[in-house]
């Protein structure tokens, strides 16, 4: 009677730690636009909504008041989702130094010394990197792991689950696969580029 009430105790205890697993939800489409919009308020200039150009016409401008009333719930989760990650300090501050060395970035990746790969980093490609280079790679990078790991914990808080190493884990490769997406998605023509199967090519 002993021995069967410790397997029971035992097997309860197994079920119980099996629940604990969260389902955390992850807007793809919003992780991308918070993404594009940290970038374009933090790392450099605002962009101006272009309404005045010259040529514009009003069924342009219906279509494009049409389409933000569609996407209109998905704006305001991506809006809140960049909210939360601009009061992370250290994720403003690594934005802030991307946007700053973004030209010498630009020269290492333009000469093809450097790629973007699949997990959002910056790797060596064609030749020797100098000491120099080598350093402001190994600084972006860190940026860049700054900005996916606050990603990762904005959408943790708007799930309003916890913030612990189980549930990082389970949001980090989402953030990161969002993130190197946009990477490619904004290579210019002839900047190697990793696919998701870990293949490269020059855009």
């Amino acid at each position: 009677m002993k021995i069967r009430f410790i397997a029971v105790a035992f097997l309860f205890i197994i079920v119980s730690c099996a629940v604990i697993t969260v389902n955390i939800y992850f807007p793809e489409k919003d992780v991308k636009e918070a993404y594009k919009t940290l970038e374009k308020e933090l790392m450099g200039p605002a962009v101006q909504p272009d309404e005045k150009k010259p040529g514009g016409s009003p069924e342009s401008s219906m279509r494009f008041h049409l389409i933000a009333s569609a996407y209109a719930q998905e704006a305001g989760i991506s809006e809140k989702i960049a909210e939360i990650v601009k009061k992370m300090p250290d994720v403003v501050n690594a934005y802030k130094d991307m946007g700053a060395r973004i030209a010498d970035i630009d020269r290492l990746r333009d000469s093809g010394a450097v790629g973007e790969a699949n997990n959002g980093l910056l790797v060596a490609r064609e030749g020797t990197l100098t000491a120099g280079d080598q350093k402001l790679v190994d600084t972006e990078n860190a940026n860049r792991k700054t900005v996916m790991m606050g990603m990762t914990k904005a959408i943790i808080r708007i799930n309003r689950v916890q913030e612990n190493e189980a549930n990082i884990r389970q949001v980090m490769p989402q953030a990161v696969e969002q993130f190197a997406a946009i990477r490619r998605d904004a290579a210019k023509k002839g900047w190697w580029i990793q696919d998701v199967s870990g293949n490269w090519t020059k855009k």
